[in-house]
């Protein structure tokens, strides 16, 4: 997978993304960007960890949601948001990039 998938074009896709839709333009853009790098770094790690088994959004979110407010405890009331966004973001970004296939 590592070859199809690029971490960084995915964290700079995202990011674009989330700068796009203005939602989170109160974070420093260091911040931002920071925590996409590290969603992105956990998303992989679980899709490695997947093999042949179906990704499942719950198990990741909840690892997203973790990492956040460890990371972004002064955005504790706008994590479950990013964490949403990121995941959207995420997947346009797989689909686009011809990772996904759908059942």
């Amino acid at each position: 997978m590592e070859e199809l998938f690029d971490k960084a074009a995915a964290a700079a896709k995202i990011k674009e993304c989330f700068d796009n839709e203005g939602d989170f333009s109160f974070m420093k853009p260091e911040e931002l960007a920071s925590i996409i790098a590290r969603f992105v770094d956990i998303d992989y790690a679980y899709m490695e960890e997947l093999g042949d088994e179906p990704y499942d959004e719950e198990i990741v979110y909840e690892r997203l949601e973790v990492a956040a407010t460890e990371q972004l405890p002064q955005y504790k009331a706008y994590i479950m948001r990013l964490c949403d966004d990121y995941m959207d973001f995420m997947e346009q970004y797989m689909v686009d990039a011809g990772l996904v296939e759908w059942e």
